[in-house]
């Protein structure tokens, strides 16, 4: 009967240093990633710095494109962007928009009587008027708004709000502009 051989199982060969150095990337970036999953967002941003850095030297270049990512994402809770309070002009069309026309109204004599040289509150009012279809008072603050900026006869001509009133009469200074 023939017997097999036995062989002594061959030790593991150390990793190479570039190998070893992706495999410490990885599981660095595994613990950062549970920091950050944990809502410790300054211990995780600090250890993502430290993957990004093995990373690079290492040439895992998609652990360090992950962790750049989430390093991003933790620098964003830790200092979260600030809130933009919209401008006048932006409240109006918000309100023209949701068709509050009321509201909207409200806001265009303040804007008006603030800056009465704001060629855009015009607009807005004439559109305003055009929602209610108020032809007369939406032509004025149209003529009003293109005295001061000619270049909004373009938009009026492409606003459908416009849709229902254009071809009035009242509307006739617009045709050769």
């Amino acid at each position: 009967m023939a017997t097999k051989a036995k062989t002594a199982p061959t030790p593991k060969a150390a990793l190479p240093a570039d190998q070893a150095a992706a495999s410490s990337a990885t599981s660095a970036f595994e613990h950062a990633l549970g920091q950050f999953e944990a809502g410790k967002h300054a211990e995780a941003a600090k250890a993502l710095e430290a993957v990004i850095a093995a990373a690079d030297e290492a040439g895992e270049w998609a652990v360090k494109r992950r962790a750049q990512i989430y390093l991003g994402l933790a620098q964003t809770k830790l200092n979260p962007p600030k809130a933009v309070k919209p401008t006048a002009l932006v409240e109006i069309q918000a309100s023209l928009n949701r068709r509050n026309t009321e509201e909207a109204m409200k806001l265009i004599d303040k804007e008006v009587k603030e800056h009465p040289t704001e060629a855009v509150a015009y607009y807005l009012r004439s559109l305003a008027f055009a929602q209610t279809e108020n032809v007369e008072a939406s032509a004025d603050s149209l003529n009003r708004a293109l005295e001061l900026d000619p270049d909004l006869v373009f938009q009026w001509h492409m606003d459908p709000d416009f849709n229902s009133i254009r071809k009035s009469p009242l509307f006739a200074f617009t045709e050769n502009r």
